[in-house]
């Protein structure tokens, strides 16, 4: 048992070493800004990735969703149908043409990209009794039932749920949450595990073929203060990672029930020129024993983070030629070695292990968007 656990550490320290050698080779090859008309340009507020990797979709502080392709920031349309802050993206897990949109104008909408970008196919409503801004959303692995989560709304939150293929609302969750439910997510390959994150600090797990929210409820993780995003965790995907309002970072195990992990005051442990302001996300590579956080300065700087235990290292950082303000979103693509991240500075920014282009080539995408003080994006 100890050689064969030796062993695995081994494999993990030399596949750990791998992910660092490549983040350290990261540079910016492409920038794509998301208004070139206006002062005040659109912040990227958030995007999804189409599982085949080919489409990003891009929320903006303006209500639109534009699309790109993923692999050089390319526009390839846009969206336009919300009234209000467009609050979550997502696309379809077996038909990612489908790309699903929620908002604070009391809306969830289904836009089918294969027959155009000019109406949704489908639109989905809160019950008149639930609070009507919907806050986040996300669609189960098979594609049949969507989720979607509320503000708070006289002391209660809801959690809804809807049957994509009749677009009914089946049920909704609204005891386990006190406050505005910041994200929810499907298992990836579990269509019946979900977990749900809120200002409360709290973080559930649920079991949504239960008949009842007292069956259904699984788990409740308490990270002490507002969770602003999670995600499931590890090579099986058998727990759930947390990042909070005040940077701390969780991991808890949803077989055993137990905290796994917790990094308090990362920004206290990185000081000088190493420091950060904010988390971003975590950047999940396929191992339980790596733990890679992307983090922020209000300056653009975007630094790529290594914990272990409790401790914390700036891997690489990523700076030059890109933001110039808070980064609000990442994605990472491990076949291709690629990072995306969208910021408060209307870009989305492209990088790359690959050799870099000509100055010439950046230039072309390269906008620069003059604007007076400072606006918040809602």
């Amino acid at each position: 048992m100890d050689i064969e656990t030796n062993v695995e550490e081994s494999m993990a320290q030399l596949q750990l070493a791998d992910v660092e050698e490549k983040l350290k080779r990261l540079h910016l090859i492409e920038k794509s800004a998301l208004s070139v008309a206006k002062v005040e340009p659109d912040y990227v507020l958030d995007f999804a990735v189409q599982k085949s990797g080919s489409c990003l979709a891009a929320t903006s502080s303006n209500y639109n969703i534009r699309i790109y392709s993923r692999a050089d920031l390319a526009n390839v349309g846009g969206i336009k149908g919300h009234t209000d802050v467009v609050t979550g993206v997502t696309f379809g897990k077996t038909e990612p043409s489908l790309l699903f949109s929620s908002s604070h104008d009391e809306t969830l909408r289904c836009w089918d990209l294969r027959v155009g970008m000019d109406k949704e196919v489908q639109t989905f409503t809160a019950p008149a009794s639930a609070s009507p801004k919907l806050t986040c959303l996300d669609i189960d692995c098979t594609d049949k039932l969507l989720c979607a989560g509320t503000e708070e709304d006289g002391g209660s939150a809801y959690i809804l749920f809807w049957d994509r293929r009749r677009a009914e609302l089946m049920g909704c969750y609204g005891e386990s949450h006190q406050g505005d439910i910041t994200q929810v997510k499907f298992h990836p390959s579990d269509k019946d595990q979900l977990s749900t994150a809120c200002v409360d600090g709290l973080v559930c797990v649920f079991d949504v073929s239960q008949t009842s929210e007292d069956d259904a409820l699984l788990y409740t993780f308490n990270a002490e203060c507002s969770v602003n995003s999670i995600g499931w965790y590890g090579s099986r995907q058998t727990k759930v990672y947390c990042l909070t309002s005040i940077d701390t970072f969780h991991v808890w195990d949803t077989a055993e029930g137990d905290e796994e992990a917790r990094v308090n005051n990362v920004k206290d442990k990185l000081q000088g020129e190493a420091c950060v302001d904010y988390i971003i996300d975590l950047l999940q590579p396929e191992s339980d024993c790596m733990d890679i956080l992307v983090a922020g300065t209000y300056g653009g700087d975007v630094r790529i983070l290594e914990v272990e235990e409790d401790d914390v290292k700036v891997v690489h950082t990523l700076g030059s030629g890109g933001h110039t303000d808070r980064v609000r979103c990442c994605d990472w693509d491990a076949q291709n070695t690629t990072l995306v991240t969208g910021g408060e500075d209307s870009l989305l920014c492209l990088w790359s292990t690959q050799v870099k282009p000509s100055a010439k080539v950046i230039s072309k995408s390269k906008v620069k968007l003059k604007r007076k003080g400072r606006s918040q994006p809602y």
